[in-house]
């Protein structure tokens, strides 16, 4: 009686579960379906976020502003790395460019497979990238050409405006300071140390060592042209590509260390009147402008930049050598960080408006006479120094300017720069300004901030 009373509850149970079975049946299989779309929403949202990580860090280092021009570049890369055969597919891609960040959001449509039964046929990801544009810890010599042929239409006057507004753009896009250093280096004739040859700032306090000789203690002038000027000898080659620690000798046109003149040099000619009359003195052809050593004080290197005059021949190996120099952390100038510091990089950026010239009478290699230095042998000079400079990892740009420049100076100036990309041609003025904002741009280091 007892088995039989059990047997009946038996089956009255299974029909029970059986019922509660069947009923729990689609809410199992919805809760597997919805944890298989969820996962399949999740990596959708993964490759969605590399991919626009990927499009504003290649958006950001454009150098333009255009608007069209970068949302044609974020949709590329995103296109790239997204392509349609992923699971799910994008759609509303926005773009902000503002001067400090590149803000990139989208949205991508994935279909469900299990939650069609819940009635959710699609889920859309949202996922978003910030750039923020900053400089990354830099130090950039700029080796500007300041020969005589500058002066025509006032092409000194746009380098003046081109290089400061290098200076603004780098110290607007870096939120600390100590994150860059920019140094100055103008040439002509020759290259003008200053006071820092002889030891000392321009405000004459302390600097280091001198590294220019002066056997007959002569002084320093910015202004006085009866006293040495600051330009400097170069020695001879491979002293003059070389990062060493000198001594130099002063530049004192046509004239002896003691001042006696140089026999056979021309020293009183009158470009006008095209006659001997007018005496030149002994700092004739040294820029009037002097080095300025990396800094990070703004106004010292405007101010500087404001000063630039043109005059005097063509000698482009000696300003690079000098930027070189400039760049090293070794005597004479020792502001440069460590060739092997990661966290800095170096930069030059080399301008010219002409060709390697030599003067008749007298240059930063003394008399023209006591030499046969020719412009194939400057050119080949300068090349050893862009050998040098890469081999530390410079990165060099470089410029040629004015519509004049020849098809030899642009081949010596592409092969000088770090990739074929790296050399400019300037042919006007305005693209003159344009580059060095262009090149400023492209020195930015970029990080995801978002």
């Amino acid at each position: 009686m007892f088995k039989k009373i059990i047997n009946q509850y038996r089956k009255a149970t299974l029909g029970v579960v059986a019922v509660w079975f069947g009923i729990s049946i689609p809410l199992v299989v919805t809760a597997v379906g919805v944890s298989v779309d969820l996962g399949q929403s999740y990596l959708v949202k993964e490759r969605l976020s590399q991919a626009l990580d990927a499009a504003a860090l290649a958006a950001a280092t454009l150098s333009t502003d255009d608007e069209a021009v970068i949302e044609q570049k974020v949709n590329d890369f995103v296109d790239a790395n997204y392509p349609p055969d992923k699971v799910g597919f994008t759609m509303d891609v926005n773009v902000a460019n503002n001067a400090d960040t590149l803000y990139v959001n989208a949205t991508a449509r994935l279909e469900t497979s299990f939650m069609k039964v819940a009635g959710v046929e699609t889920i859309d990801v949202f996922a978003e990238s910030e750039v923020t544009k900053e400089v990354k810890s830099i130090e950039v010599a700029l080796v500007m050409d300041v020969t005589g042929s500058m002066s025509t239409n006032n092409n000194i006057g746009t380098l003046r405006t081109a290089a400061t507004n290098f200076v603004d753009t780098m110290f607007d896009r870096v939120k600390d300071i100590n994150q860059i250093k920019i140094g100055l280096v103008p040439f002509s004739s020759s290259v003008n140390v200053g006071p820092y040859g002889l030891g000392k700032t321009p405000t004459n306090l302390t600097y280091d060592t001198a590294f220019v000789s002066n056997p007959y203690n002569l002084q320093y002038s910015s202004t006085d042209t009866t006293k040495w000027m600051g330009c400097i000898l170069e020695g001879n080659y491979p002293l003059d590509v070389e990062d060493h620690e000198g001594p130099w000798k002063m530049y004192r046109y046509c004239r002896n260390e003691d001042g006696s003149v140089i026999p056979g040099c021309d020293t009183s000619y009158n470009s006008k009147k095209k006659t001997y009359s007018a005496n030149r003195e002994q700092n004739y052809l040294c820029p009037r402008t002097t080095i300025t050593p990396l800094t990070n004080n703004k106004t010292e290197l405007t101010n500087s930049i404001s000063t630039l005059q043109a005059g005097g021949n063509t000698y482009i190996n000696v300003g690079l050598v000098w930027g070189y120099r400039m760049l090293s952390p070794e005597f004479p100038l020792s502001e440069g960080e460590s060739w092997n510091n990661e966290d800095w990089t170096k930069a030059i950026i080399l301008m010219t408006d002409g060709v390697n010239t030599m003067h008749n009478y007298y240059s930063v290699y003394g008399p023209t006479a006591s030499h046969s230095i020719t412009p194939n042998d400057l050119d080949n000079r300068m090349l050893d120094v862009c050998d040098d400079l890469k081999s530390k990892k410079v990165l060099i740009y470089t410029i040629t300017f004015d519509a004049g420049v020849n098809a030899y100076t642009k081949s010596l100036f592409e092969s000088c720069a770090t990739q074929p990309s790296m050399w400019y041609h300037a042919p006007t003025q305005a693209k003159l300004i344009e580059v060095y904002q262009t090149i400023a741009k492209e020195l930015a280091n970029l990080h995801i901030s978002k």
